[in-house]
């Protein structure tokens, strides 16, 4: 009797084990989805906002074999209107053979016109960061234009645009003009803390195959509405104060030639502290380390008064970029977007309590902020040469 128990046991377990996956899909069933674009729609018909998303699904038989050319092509992009992202892809569900499927979605597009609008953007992002598909490692970009005209690129060495486009956000270490990508898990923790930010901006080239980056999107913590950009040179300014890209050049002269400077390392401090009159004064300390990249001239490099004045004339660029990118966050953008309000909440709790409403809108104090901007530069290396052309050897 016990044995035919013992039996009965076992053979239940392992009907247990056997069971398999109850939601499990085939994978020739899944649509995989790899881009998403999101755009206001044409027509406003009620109170609520209506988008248009654009999906980006791709077309295992257009992915070919390596090297393999012609055949159909490895994407198509399917748009719907809407308003609530959850309709909408509901919607879109019916137009395919294949259910969408998110564990993959590399990038999410959004057009300027809907970051303008207050707490629009905050709304859309809303199901990517609820819904358990989404993975955290998402980019987040903003479109000049059309989002949907990013999915639409078409380079010549990527098949798909969703990843031709991640490709050329991870390249973004090698140019201080951009920052890094911002991953919606980023985009989560800002819409958590009302704490004004950047993402980064892109267009077409003019041939539609291709996109550049166009600097950054300033968005106001306060309402989630994007409040103006920063240009290449100004996002180079920001960088060094937020030490938030390691890579890149610096532009310069000397005696009328330009020269080169290429970033290898940089390292930032800032000092902040609440005077008697309740004024916040800043103070930044920006370091690099780098090699001379590129010159113009005949000049010797290898004299320690060259050096001198080629390392001052290094971090008094840095500084004017610095300075520039402050000014105009202070008096044009009226949004701190580089960390002084956390710094000043852990370093100054009591008083930061006092300025948290009237931070960098209502009063904005920020806007009132004494800051220091001092850089320094040191050159490690001027190549494989100290210089352009010995006129003595002539």
């Amino acid at each position: 009797m016990q044995n035919s128990k013992g039996y009965l046991l076992t053979v239940c377990t392992c009907i247990f084990f056997l069971s398999g996956c109850w939601d499990q899909v085939a994978i020739e069933d899944r649509g995989f989805v790899v881009g998403t674009a999101i755009d206001l729609a044409d027509q406003q018909e009620s109170d609520f906002y209506n988008v248009k998303m654009t999906y980006q699904f791709v077309v295992p038989a257009g992915l070919g074999a390596p090297g393999e050319s012609g055949g159909p092509k490895a994407f198509t992009n399917i748009s719907a209107t809407g308003k609530s992202l959850f309709e909408i892809i509901r919607y879109v569900d019916t137009q395919t053979s294949r259910a969408g499927y998110f564990e993959h979605l590399k990038v999410i597009v959004v057009s300027e016109e809907v970051m303008k609008e207050p707490e629009l953007f905050a709304s859309v992002m809303d199901d990517f960061i609820r819904d358990q598909e989404m993975r955290r490692s998402m980019k987040v970009i903003v479109s000049e234009n059309d989002a949907k005209n990013i999915l639409a690129v078409e380079p010549d060495a990527q098949k798909l645009p969703a990843i031709y486009i991640d490709s050329i956000l991870q390249n973004n270490y090698k140019s201080a003009r951009v920052i890094m990508p911002v991953r919606i898990g980023q985009v989560h923790e800002y819409l958590l803390t009302d704490r004004s930010y950047v993402l980064p901006r892109i267009t077409t080239t003019e041939d539609g195959k291709r996109i550049k980056e166009n600097g950054v999107a300033v968005i106001h913590g306060y309402n989630n509405q994007m409040v103006g950009t920063l240009t290449g040179k100004e996002t180079k300014g920001l960088n060094f104060i937020t030490h938030n890209n390691d890579g890149g050049t610096v532009e310069f002269e000397i005696d009328n030639h330009l020269m080169i400077y290429e970033i290898q390392n940089t390292k930032s401090s800032i000092k902040i502290e609440v005077n008697d009159n309740n004024k916040v004064d800043i103070s930044i300390k920006i370091g690099a380390e780098g090699r001379i990249g590129e010159m113009y001239g005949s000049e010797k490099l290898l004299t320690p008064k060259r050096f001198a004045e080629i390392e001052k004339g290094i971090s008094k660029k840095m500084e004017k970029l610095a300075n520039q990118t402050l000014k105009k966050a202070q008096k044009d953008l009226n949004a701190d977007i580089f960390g002084f309000a956390e710094l000043l909440k852990q370093r100054h709790y009591d008083d930061w309590q006092k300025m948290k409403d009237d931070w960098d809108h209502g009063d904005n104090i920020f806007a009132d902020c004494n800051i220091k901007v001092t850089a320094n530069a040191i050159v490690r290396s001027v190549g494989a040469t100290d210089k352009t052309k010995d006129k003595g050897s002539e």
